[in-house]
């Protein structure tokens, strides 16, 4: 479940934060809500489909001599129009991120070395960043895919877009593990 999370959430972070919501191939694009429940603990991811179209927008941010400005405004403007939500009822931890339980909105940024970072943010609190580890695909997904499943410890999120795919896994967090 927290490498289907995982993958999930880093293919979101492939797509710009500015263009998930906007941009006329995206005024009607399909939501998609999931959840999964095991026991007490209960996980839902909410997003919206959204797609590259011609695919300029990627090429501008990948630039990395070239495609700063591109990148400012993904980074500026992703808190504000968020591609996703995620709520858990339990601590989670995804790779090395603990993650209380609650409500986030989820968002992508990418850093000046072209890398993206899948980020969850509580109310006006300080977002959780974790640097999304995206691979080559041999499927060319059109639109988003965020596919939350369930594990026999947790979830897990399978991310796909355009050329690249990623997997995201989703553990609750013992009681140890707490901060």
């Amino acid at each position: 479940m927290k490498k289907l999370l995982t993958l999930a959430l880093s293919l979101a972070l492939v797509s710009p934060a500015f263009a998930q919501k906007m941009g006329g191939s995206n005024r009607s694009a399909p939501t998609v809500k999931q959840s999964v429940e095991a026991g007490a603990a209960k996980m839902s991811l909410d997003y919206t489909a959204i797609t590259w179209a011609d695919g300029n927008m990627m090429k501008m941010l990948a630039d990395k001599e070239n495609g700063a400005g591109a990148r400012k405004m993904v980074n500026d403007s992703a808190p504000k129009s968020p591609l996703a939500s995620f709520s858990s009822s339990v601590d989670v931890k995804c790779g090395e991120l603990h993650i209380p339980a609650g409500d986030y909105k989820v968002f992508f940024t990418i850093d000046d070395d072209c890398h993206w970072h899948l980020n969850f943010q509580k109310g006006e609190d300080k977002a959780l960043s974790m640097k999304l580890e995206l691979a080559a695909s041999e499927h060319e997904s059109g639109r988003l895919l965020m596919c939350l499943y369930a594990e026999d410890k947790g979830a897990g999120v399978y991310l796909s877009f355009g050329s690249h795919t990623g997997m995201l896994t989703f553990a609750p967090v013992k009681p140890a593990e707490h901060r």
